[in-house]
């Protein structure tokens, strides 16, 4: 059972022009809850097969995840690499991001 604990921001970015036509990156965040875990061995060693390096899984509602592609917690940046939804819940698979 999740138990929704922990504070992450979710991170969305899109992009926009300014009045000299160059394109701007804008990012969004939202704080929801979410229930954090380590991955297990199989997910770590398959992530890393593709060359990511697997790192959390944060559990949210469902409702509140909307397509994020980035996630902060406690002051570090990480990439979702993958999603599953379990019920009402999805979780949200995370590599360290390097270079953010």
């Amino acid at each position: 059972m999740a138990l929704f604990k922990e504070v992450v921001k979710l991170i969305s970015k899109t992009f926009t022009v300014d009045e000299y036509f160059r394109e701007i990156e804008v990012e969004t965040e939202r704080t929801v809850f979410a229930d954090k875990q380590s991955v297990n061995q199989s997910e770590f060693f398959a992530a890393g097969q593709n060359g990511l390096k697997a790192q959390y899984k944060f559990t949210i509602r469902l409702s509140e995840y909307k397509g994020e592609n980035e996630l902060l917690f406690n002051g570090k940046h990480y990439a979702i690499y993958r999603t599953y939804e379990i019920g009402e819940n999805i979780e949200l698979y995370c590599e360290v991001r390097v270079g953010v």
